[in-house]
């Protein structure tokens, strides 16, 4: 069994009942609740009825049979403070009824000091979380869409302090007509982290098990297709609500009628989400057809209130 300093211990500790306040406040494995991709969260993640353009399993697994596209993305998150904050994602419908969605998270805080009693530096520290997971849905008839998601948790906190979960979500869409779209989902059914601290303090550790607070989301999206789109996201965590709305603007397609044959290369995006505080994003996407293929830039920038400077989403995508 490794051994460690008492400082090394007591960083241990601090680390261990920070992130135990934290999940007091709803912050456990908050990380994957931030949002996916940089539509998604220029969108201020109203994205759980959104059956068109880039979508996944994330918000809601029931929107795949109704995407009707093969398209993966890589999104890299430009964060102060020495965080990071990754996405990667493949998305396929499955004629004629069903669709799956491959995602993956990365997120992490590195450079952290461990400094001993008298302030010297004794070691970097880093710590990261990911999840991945994979979603599958299917119409079981025409307008209604049942889905699931499996998900996997991974949390390394410190040294050889880790833990991973288990995750479940359930979702349905029922698609009025082309423009709007209902959809209920419910997000990290059985997940918790399981701590065991006797790694660090031998037989006066313990284990601690923090249990995800459940996510129900409830959503509705108008849509011009090409055009405009307008939506709207109850979520309830835990006890907490959170109102998400987004807007997404072709703005060439109403300047002049030359531009409509091109008006679907070019979008502005923003949303908002109103919580502990109003939090604003903004972003733009580009696409171009290339043969057979389509490819995507999107950029979305996300305020914060206590951060230096807010956050930078850029993703390069390829759709089949």
């Amino acid at each position: 069994m490794a051994k460690y300093s008492l400082s090394s211990k007591i960083i241990f500790l601090l680390l261990f009942l920070f992130s135990t306040v934290k999940a007091q406040n709803l912050s456990i494995a908050s990380f994957s609740r931030l949002g996916f991709g940089s539509r998604g969260i220029a969108l201020g993640n109203a994205m759980g009825s959104v059956t068109y353009g880039e979508v996944t399993g994330y918000y809601n697994p029931a929107v795949l049979p109704f995407a009707n596209l093969k398209k993966a993305s890589l999104t890299i998150g430009i964060l102060s403070l020495d965080r990071n904050l990754d996405f990667l994602h493949y998305t396929q419908s499955l004629y004629p009824t069903a669709g799956f969605s491959i995602f993956l998270i990365r997120a992490g805080v590195k450079n952290i000091e461990a400094r001993d009693a008298d302030g010297y530096i004794i070691e970097n520290l880093n710590t990261s979380e990911y999840l991945l997971g994979f979603s599958f849905s299917n119409r079981i008839v025409n307008k209604l869409s049942i889905g699931i998601s499996l998900k996997f948790y991974y949390n390394k906190l410190y040294h050889e302090v880790k833990s991973q979960t288990l995750g479940i979500d359930f979702g349905t869409l029922f698609q009025l007509n082309d423009n709007i779209s209902f959809a209920f989902s419910i997000h990290d059914l059985n997940s918790g982290y399981k701590w065991d601290s006797s790694i660090i303090y031998q037989e006066k550790g313990r284990t601690f098990t923090e249990k995800f607070p459940v996510t129900k989301r409830f959503s509705a999206s108008y849509v011009l297709k090409d055009i405009l789109l307008f939506s709207a996201d109850l979520n309830v965590i835990g006890v907490e609500k959170k109102f998400n709305f987004g807007t997404e603007i072709f703005p060439l397609y109403f300047l002049s009628k030359q531009f409509k044959n091109i008006a679907s290369n070019f979008c502005i995006r923003g949303g908002v989400e109103f919580f502990d505080y109003v939090r604003f994003s903004t972003g733009f996407g580009i696409s171009r057809k290339v043969g057979n293929f389509t490819f995507t830039f999107d950029y979305t920038y996300k305020f914060e209130r206590y951060a230096p400077s807010g956050i930078q989403f850029l993703t390069i995508g390829i759709e089949i």
